[in-house]
């Protein structure tokens, strides 16, 4: 009976992790962490090879996007190549995830000698901890650290144990897989191996300091080597790529939302908490806030724990003590803001700088407490089994309820989340879009210019489906701009694009100023998408915004596609306002896509004359209003005075030049 208790463990996590997930939503995608892995991944994949990438704004040096090389890209491809339908891969990679964090816990307690019952429940409480929900529907690719952390303690524990380069090249392996896309995540869960050493060293003195350091210098080495590689395109990013991070999320705002309350039931993240005007952001987020019982049984399982770490011996117990403390002191970071620790106040300070604003997403350390919990957990229930041995199944099960319940988003159906779903299969009227895109490229003036989309959009979603980032670049193979949320590519180059999109997005566009800047852009195609969920993200009206380009000089509308598709907003949200009373009498609707052309395009990559430049005081909002009044020049080198602040020579020189504009 001992020997099959395990195996029967082990089946009951895998059916926890994948059925509910396969019996949610069929048929219908999530917008989980990259939509171009459900479009086309082998177009992908070929992309995130380079660090350039000309389907981002104007071009721009990727970030992060060479962690996609593996494992999630390859997974997604490999279902993709062998016929696997898009829905059903998203969820068995979900459920791997649940399933390898719990089986990791097994493994590390296994090496740790963990005598007694309670894996079963140590794996289910770690595995299904409420940090599940702040990724998994949205950015799951962040949960691979945590489905790691426990792998690492363990395989960090046979390094020290057996000697060999063997365990740490799996440590290395193991870390290359869990650690490609994002490094904040990867460093903080690290924090476990680093700690069991130091406490195997100095604390149960299991090995002597120099077979620890030993064992850690070997997995230092192989770990860095193989992780090398999304090191070093980091490390492109930060030299020539936009400062990305001063565009995100401040520090200010993760850390008003780590309570260290919060951070003990595996919550503490701030978008957890956020909300838009079709409600919240994380649907599951509104019961762990505001149902009783979910906040109840949420606080009750981390005491219970806590309360077992306080009554129970056992071997490595000062261990995960010590995680769950370093977890929370990490995780609360400079919470409250107004009156931080000392600790808090120097982290706070080291956020000014760019080194530690890429640790800003302190609550990345909730693995840390949920595994030091959970271990803690189980250890309170081998206790009592101990004591009262016939016990020891009625207890078991008991918990195992309340943690399948205090994660009862999973079998609700909610990791797919209502506001992030489409139907599998794409519209056809844009797959018919993207084709004539692609073969609108195979005319020679066309080939060399760029597919520019408006309106711009903070996160694509359009009135089929919720995608995040736009389906079109994920579906053509000709250079791809459009105005997002964060200004990718350089700082010339993103200031253009917001100048630009700001007057469509207030209406207040002149057409006339449409073709010249498409032709300094290099655009050949400006795409209409007129299927946008616009009452969501307030986004311009379809109808106004399709008419403005049909009277626009200089382009010629050359398909529409999806004409009739209904896009009224959402009961919801009305959009009877001052916008629409002014459209208009008798617009015409407009179709879910339209192409126009330009009739005199620009290649992207082309020379301009340096002899006689046009010097512009001001930024890109210089060169929309410039364009107003019909003096931009396209074919024309353009110049910020400003750029030359530390050639004055130079400039004056320009000014004085009569050639000069």
């Amino acid at each position: 009976m001992g020997r099959r208790m395990p195996a029967v463990g082990s089946l009951l996590l895998a059916a926890v992790a994948y059925v509910p997930l396969l019996l949610t939503a069929p048929g219908e995608v999530g917008a989980d962490t990259k939509t171009y892995l459900y479009l086309d991944p082998g177009r992908l994949l070929g992309r995130a090879v380079s660090m350039w990438d000309t389907n981002i704004g104007l071009g721009t040096v990727t970030h992060q996007n060479i962690g996609y090389l593996w494992p999630m890209g390859p997974w997604y491809w490999f279902f993709d190549t062998i016929g696997v339908l898009d829905w059903v891969a998203q969820r068995l990679w979900l459920g791997t995830i649940i399933f390898a964090a719990g089986m990791g816990v097994r493994f590390m307690l296994k090496e740790l000698r963990w005598l007694g019952p309670g894996l079963t429940v140590a794996s289910f409480a770690y595995a299904l901890s409420p940090y599940l929900l702040h990724y998994g529907a949205r950015i799951s690719v962040i949960l691979l650290p945590f489905a790691g952390l426990p792998w690492l303690i363990g395989i960090a524990a046979r390094c020290v144990r057996r000697g060999g380069w063997r365990w740490p090249a799996v440590f290395a392996l193991v870390t290359l897989t869990v650690g490609g896309v994002n490094a904040t995540s990867l460093i903080l869960v690290m924090a476990g191996p680093i700690l069991w050493m130091v406490h195997a060293a100095f604390v149960s003195r299991e090995a002597p300091f120099r077979t620890v350091l030993s064992a850690g210098l070997r997995i230092t080495v192989l770990t860095a080597i193989t992780s090398l590689w999304w090191i070093a395109g980091l490390a492109v990013q930060g030299a020539f790529g936009i400062p990305i991070l001063r565009y995100t999320e401040t520090y200010y705002t993760v850390a008003n939302a780590a309570l260290s309350t919060e951070l003990l039931r595996g919550l503490g993240y701030w978008f957890f908490y956020g909300r838009d005007a079709l409600g919240a952001w994380i649907a599951p987020a509104e019961r762990m806030v505001q149902s009783t019982w979910a906040l109840l049984l949420s606080f009750t399982l981390p005491l219970l724990a806590l309360v077992s770490g306080f009554l129970t011996r056992f071997a490595n117990r000062g261990y995960f003590a010590l995680l769950v403390a370093s977890g929370v002191v990490i995780g609360v970071g400079a919470h409250p803001w107004e009156a931080s620790a000392p600790v808090g106040a120097a982290f706070q300070a080291w956020t000014g700088t760019d080194s530690g604003l890429a640790f800003r997403s302190t609550p990345r350390a909730v693995p840390l407490i949920a595994l030091g919990l959970a271990v803690l957990l189980a250890a309170g229930l081998a206790a009592l089994a101990a004591r009262w041995p016939g016990w020891h199944l009625p207890l078991s099960g008991a918990l195992l309820v309340m943690i399948c319940a205090n994660q009862w988003a999973l079998f609700a159906g909610e990791m797919v989340d209502r506001n992030l779903r489409r139907d599998e299969e794409l519209p056809e009227y844009w797959l018919e879009a993207a084709e004539a895109l692609d073969a609108a490229g195979g005319d020679s003036a066309r080939a060399a210019t760029r597919v520019y989309e408006l309106p711009g959009v903070d996160f694509a979603s359009y009135r089929w489906g919720n995608t995040v980032d736009p389906i079109t670049p994920g579906l053509i193979d000709r250079p791809y701009a459009a105005r997002e949320l964060i200004p990718y590519g350089t700082a010339p180059s993103a200031d253009l694009l917001n100048a630009w999109d700001l007057p469509i997005q207030e209406g207040s566009h002149d057409p006339a100023a449409l073709t010249p800047i498409a032709q300094l852009m290099g655009v050949g195609t400006i795409a209409h998408r007129g299927d946008l969920q616009y009452e969501r993200f307030r986004t311009p009206r379809p109808d106004s915004t399709y008419e403005m380009l049909s009277r626009a000089p200089g382009l010629v509308q050359v398909a529409a596609f999806g004409e009739g598709a209904d896009n009224e907003a959402a009961p919801e949200l009305p959009l009877d306002d001052e916008v629409r009373l002014g459209e208009p009498v008798g617009l015409s609707d407009a179709p879910a896509v339209s192409l126009f052309d330009l009739e005199d395009p620009r290649a992207i990559a082309r020379t301009v004359s340096a002899d006689t430049p046009t010097l512009l005081a001001g930024d890109g909002a210089g060169i929309v209003a410039w364009a107003r009044t019909g003096g931009l020049e396209p074919d024309r080198a353009i110049l910020y005075p400003a750029s030359f602040v530390d050639e004055p020579d130079r400039l004056r020189e320009l000014v004085g030049d009569e050639r000069a504009q």
